[in-house]
């Protein structure tokens, strides 16, 4: 708690739920490399072409969640950067969006778009990964969500928010094998604590410009979200039709080179792989 306490303005991202410690499952295959190739620098953006979203909120209904007051500097700042090189489809904020994060019918808010940037509080709950609406006690979770599942559906999944890819207690496949299934390609979150103040609110912007330069999704996310001031907890998430596949996907998959790898749906998802990173 110090550097909560030293750092003034900080906000932990993270909902009221609690987590129950256990050991990891055994079928996940977890790439826990401390070190990823370094991000890239000196390059021009490239133009991609894509589409994205973005869902952020600062605050909550009647208070029921912690507010957190760089949300749409870091939210709108991502905006700025991947303008420049994509298309921004949409930036709403989170009231009554539930129904349109969890619902993967065509018209369902984010699969209308290659990549989402979803900044809000997270938990990691026995029976799914939940992200906290604007709505007092409403939860979207990942039990629920079906995504990628429309030839023109969603492949990235960004999300600025704590715990959603916890692994501590062996239930990281259960919470996202309904989510993946669909052929979402790839998810970032963190397995532990992510933080909201005033030297965490360039993530979206470093984010996005390490996307457009050709970086890795794994090194952008690293990248982005390794803070001077907080002990930040990023991860990230792909699978595959194998351990071999999922660890390449994992490794190599980019912004710039996304939907040149296929999407792995239903029985041709057979594993799950994560890089996570402690204290950047």
């Amino acid at each position: 708690m110090n550097h909560i306490e030293k750092w003034r303005g900080l906000s932990l991202l993270c909902t009221t739920a609690a987590l129950g410690l256990t050991a990891c499952g055994p079928a996940e295959s977890l790439d826990m490399q401390p070190e990823v190739e370094a991000a890239a620098t000196g390059q021009v953006a490239q133009a991609v072409g894509r589409t994205f979203g973005t869902l952020c909120t600062e605050g909550y209904q009647n208070g029921w969640q912690k507010t957190l007051p760089q949300s749409y500097e870091r939210c709108s700042w991502f905006n700025d950067e991947l303008n420049d090189t994509d298309t921004q489809s949409f930036y709403y904020g989170l009231k009554g969006a539930r129904p349109y994060i969890e619902n993967s019918l065509d018209s369902s808010l984010v699969e209308t778009v290659d990549h989402v940037f979803l900044n809000t509080h997270g938990g990691a709950w026995s029976d799914g990964a939940v992200y906290a609406m604007w709505d007092q006690n409403s939860l979207a979770n990942t039990k629920n969500m079906r995504l990628g599942d429309e030839s023109t559906g969603l492949s990235l999944l960004s999300t600025y928010a704590c715990e959603t890819l916890y692994h501590g207690d062996g239930k990281l496949i259960s919470r996202w094998k309904n989510t993946f299934r669909g052929g979402l390609r790839f998810v970032t979150g963190s397995w532990s604590k992510l933080y909201d103040g005033i030297t965490t609110n360039e993530v979206g912007e470093d984010y996005a410009d390490e996307l457009q330069s050709g970086s890795t999704i794994r090194s952008a996310w690293r990248y982005a979200t390794s803070d001077w001031a907080t002990d930040q907890d990023p991860s990230v998430m792909a699978t595959g039709t194998g351990e071999a596949d999922c660890v390449s996907r994992l490794k190599n998959m980019k912004w710039t080179n996304l939907t040149s790898y296929p999407r792995r749906v239903d029985g041709a998802v057979t594993w799950y792989c994560i890089t996570y990173w402690s204290n950047l």
